[in-house]
């Protein structure tokens, strides 16, 4: 209530500001697009005033001025028809026409006059390769090309793009893009992921910005997705459409019950249905999705052991109480994955000048983890395996009121909620919990690293609720400005419990509990605006910006952190006072004010920063132009940074390296952006794009290199700073080609170098917690591939079939050697020679393929199948850091000397599939439409 009271306080302070700034107008939610053109007489040349040019099927439309000149803003991206009428001429239909956010879509329109009566002349507008008015790094794709591409989620596209590895926007770290959805961020302000899950049928356009991007959008430092969702219209449509298929290696050994022999029809299921039309004709639309998708995964571990085959002896030793196993062998997945979405949508012209929407999209994954040594330690022990969920929700109603041709205002509210869970069981009361020793036991002699029994206690709940109020006002104040300004208020609130199951098995007694590792709520808050204008002059193109953003994080800080009374918590327990019952909860956990007494802890500062945005294009020639771009972008530090082990507990006792805590004062991550390129039409089917860009990076979320000292005590410890720094240097070659109406063929290669002193938050501390010694100067980061390149071909026969292939290239990512003295006989450095080697290059290539069939009434029927990792490729993104292969470890020598068991387990220890890329997938489905 508190952070809703806030709200709309701010909310009451701010419209002053805004019929200010209404002066200065502005854009609609970056989600709308502009046509502009010029009318002439086709046997004069002449210009004709007062055309009728109007985008069919809408409201939307103008009159040409005494140049002949129209300009349509606040157009949703799509393809629309234009119409252009005139008395004593013959009308023209323009159709085919793209709009694209952001972005201006010129159609110049020759008329000729009327000789018979009612005539009419049908024109097909042809999409320019060269977008003149581009001046980021922007690739724009349409919903239709996305379902025609080999992919299952716009995530695979937006994985394409030159620039973005790995889910790294131009070598920055992940959690530093901006998703949104309709304009409205869905971005989970946790870690910086994105939230809710959006199915490819939902998509009108998918935009993706990995340039220096204009200053109506924030809280980004290397990227923007944004994903417009469509609309109904006043003609029913809908599809249904569902797939099946299996994984189909040739590398039995890596992934064992997925060759081709163990196919399985039902492996994959996917069944998707989208359904849009009027509810009132002209007046209310609707637009609703929904999926179900569900993988048993691509790695599968053998049922051996269970929760009771270890325990205690009568001497209360800890045995292994089944030698063989409780299990009954059978094959289990071990990365399954499941997932059900939907969106609901509904679109009301209110009135001929008015436009209400409102769109709700959720999903719900459940899914269990396969991505490293210890999940990998499970495969005799599926059963121990933590159930994850994630649930996700956006809602919003917008407002949309057209005060004139030129000006029009959006309002909106939008709450977004992303929740996560884990635990092996639901109740943390359930008996089949173990004692939490047992977890942790390997019998390296017979079983090598693998578990055996026991279980993992671990329960672990967070969730991000964020309501959102926004306002923007766009106008083309004259032939050249559109200006725009806008403002934004989120108010969240977090909730973050990370507990375990406390079970202490003795010999005559079982002792039981909850126990807490972290457990908080905050409720930060966020305010931005910013003023933007895009100066058109001719041919050169200039968007000037400037953004301010606040952010309070509402959280606590240490007064002193040298002092011991704050660091040591015995100590610090004299300054919070004897707890009662009042103070714990169900399990006797204290409250977290416990924790944080006020003669100790003070609240963290509030944050500010402006950031100016300057992007130019201009022609220099009739077909090809340059651009540039400079910017200044902050983002508050993802909010697991600010909140991290909020009960500020280190180790107790006056020596060595304590621990880590968070730190709500973090100043604002910080990277400047900067680019060059070149766009250039060498034919009217071909072209071709170079761009050069850096980034200076600054302040990102870092351990400083010397720990925190506790006054009085040889005791240090870590607090997370603005201390980490790095840069970022690329280079991208584009090239597309069409031919003629049915192929087109696109290719693009980028190198890039990507360097930082440390690539995580915590490099630095969990080097200094290990006694390593890291090297002192800028590496290069985890994720620096140097090259980088993707082609892609798509054909669409005149009979209705056709096909598409996306292959795809990297370099080898560095990695940090590794060897013991016992693998080489050599005496090892003292200094860890930090990503100085390089993994295996990786190579894949998906296609798809179709058949349409046309049916009855205008329905359709289309036959589909996908193959991803066609060449069932072993591509190596992980590799053994003693050998820099993901195939063989020198360490499995020196096992085997010691080894007692069957030999097949050691074998199947160093065979571990989460270092390779997935092989090979094949579906095959049908799609009906009408």
């Amino acid at each position: 209530m508190k952070n809703v009271m806030l709200l709309f306080r701010t909310i009451a302070c701010l419209g002053g500001c805004l019929l200010l700034l209404a002066s200065l107008p502005a854009m609609s939610w970056a989600q709308s697009g502009k046509i502009t053109g010029t009318v002439t007489d086709a046997l004069s040349g002449e210009t004709l005033i007062g055309v009728n040019v109007v985008i069919e099927g809408t409201t939307q439309g103008t009159s040409t001025n005494i140049d002949g000149e129209y300009v349509i803003i606040g157009v949703r991206p799509g393809t629309y028809t234009l119409v252009a009428s005139y008395i004593g001429f013959q009308t023209q239909r323009i159709e085919g026409v793209r709009v694209q956010i952001d972005l201006t879509t010129e159609v110049d329109i020759s008329m000729s006059e009327e000789v018979v009566e009612g005539e009419e002349i049908v024109v097909t507008a042809t999409r320019p390769l060269v977008q003149k008015d581009l001046t980021a790094t922007t690739s724009v794709v349409s919903g239709d090309e996305i379902r025609a591409l080999p992919v299952e989620n716009f995530d695979d596209v937006v994985n394409l793009q030159a620039g973005v590895v790995n889910g790294h926007f131009r070598g920055g770290r992940t959690g530093e893009v901006a998703y949104l959805v309709d304009g409205l961020p869905i971005t989970d302000v946790f870690d910086g992921g994105r939230g809710v899950s959006i199915e490819n049928s939902s998509v009108e356009e998918l935009q993706v910005v990995t340039g220096a991007f204009n200053a109506e959008y924030g809280q980004a430092l290397s990227g923007i997705v944004n994903v417009v969702t469509r609309d109904g219209t006043n003609e029913f449509s809908g599809s249904f459409s569902g797939f099946l298929g299996d994984y189909a290696s040739t590398n039995s050994d890596l992934f064992p019950e997925t060759g081709t022999g163990n196919l399985r029809a039902t492996a994959i299921q996917n069944a998707e249905l989208n359904l849009g039309g009027p509810i009132l004709k002209d007046k209310l639309f609707f637009f609703t999705s929904g999926r179900y998708f569900q993988n048993e995964g691509s790695v599968y571990g053998r049922d051996v052991f269970r929760y009771d085959d270890l325990g205690f002896n009568s001497n209360g030793e800890l045995v292994l109480l089944n030698p063989s196993g409780s299990g009954d062998s059978s094959i289990v997945a071990l990365n399954p994955y499941e997932k059900i979405s939907g969106q609901a949508k509904l679109t009301w012209r209110a009135m001929r000048n008015v436009r209400v929407a409102a769109n709700i999209i959720a999903s719900r994954e459940t899914f269990n983890s396969y991505d490293g040594e210890f999940h990998h330690s499970l495969f005799y022990f599926p059963s121990a395996q933590l159930d994850k969920e994630r649930n996700a929700r956006s809602a919003y109603l917008k407002w949309t009121h057209t005060l004139s041709n030129r000006t029009f205002y959006e309002a909106g509210i939008t709450n977004t909620y992303n929740e996560f869970n884990e635990q092996l069981f639901d109740d943390p009361e359930d008996p089949r919990y173990r004692d939490n020793d047992l977890f942790g036991f390997q019998e390296t002699q017979f079983f090598s690293g693998f578990r055996i029994g026991g279980t993992d206690n671990k329960r672990f709940s967070r969730s991000t609720n964020t309501l959102l109020f926004k306002a923007d006002l766009s106008s083309q104040i004259d032939k050249i400005n559109l200006l725009k300004t806008g403002f934004e208020l989120r108010a969240h609130t977090l909730k973050f419990q990370d507990d375990f199951v406390f079970v202490s098995e003795g010999v005559n007694a079982t002792q039981r509990g909850v126990g807490s590792n972290a457990r908080y709520t905050r409720e930060p808050v966020e305010f931005s605006a910013y003023v933007q204008d895009k100066i058109e002059l001719g041919g050169l193109i200039i968007n000037a910006g400037l953004r301010f953003d606040f952010f309070d994080s509402r959280g606590k800080v240490m007064r002193d952190p040298t002092d011991p009374n704050t660091v040591f918590l015995e100590n610090r327990q004299d300054f919070a006072g004897e707890l009662t019952s009042d103070d714990v909860d169900e399990f006797g956990i204290p409250d977290p004010s416990y924790f944080t007494p006020d003669a100790l802890f003070e609240d963290a500062e509030a944050k500010y920063a402006l950031s100016p945005r300057l992007g130019v294009a201009f022609p220099i020639t009739e077909s090809g132009v340059i651009h540039f771009a400079y910017g200044q972008f902050f983002q508050i530090p993802n909010f697991e940074n600010l909140y991290q082990n909020p009960y500020f507990l280190l180790g107790s006792g006056g020596s060595g390296l304590l621990g880590l805590i968070g730190n709500a004062n973090l100043d604002p991550e910080h990277t400047i952006n900067g680019e060059i390129g070149l766009k250039q039409a060498l034919s009217s089917s071909s072209a071709i794009e170079l761009t050069a860009y850096y980034r200076d990076i600054r302040n990102l979320t870092g351990t400083a290199t010397d720990p925190t000292p506790v006054a009085g005590t040889s005791a240090r410890y870590g607090i997370l700073k603005n201390s980490d720094f790095g840069f970022v240097r690329g280079v991208v070659f584009r090239f597309d080609q069409r031919i003629g109406t049915s192929l087109f063929a696109s290719a693009d290669y980028t190198y890039q170098v990507a360097k930082a002193n440390a690539s995580d938050p915590n490099q630095v501390y969990n080097a200094a917690a290990a006694d390593q010694q890291l090297e002192t100067q800028i590496l290069s980061t985890n994720w620096d591939q140097r090259h980088t390149a993707n082609v892609s071909l798509s054909y669409r026969a005149a009979q209705n079939w056709g096909f598409g292939i996306i292959a795809s290239f990297g370099s080898g990512e560095p990695y940090t050697p590794s060897q013991t003295t016992q693998q080489t006989g050599i005496i090892l450095p003292t200094r860890i020679p930090l990503n100085s080697e390089r993994k295996p290059s990786t190579f894949n290539v998906n296609v798809d393929f179709f058949k349409n069939l046309n049916l009855f009434g205008g329905n359709a029927l289309q036959l589909f199948g996908k193959i991803d990792n066609l060449l069932d490729s072993d591509n190596e993104f992980g590799v053994f850091t003693d050998t820099g292969r993901a195939s063989y470890s020198l360490q499995e020598r020196l096992d085997a000397s010691n080894f007692r068991g069957d030999p097949s387990v050691l074998d199947r220890w160093y065979s571990r599939p989460f270092l390779f890329g997935q092989p090979r997938r094949v579906v095959f489905g049908a799609r009906y439409s009408f």
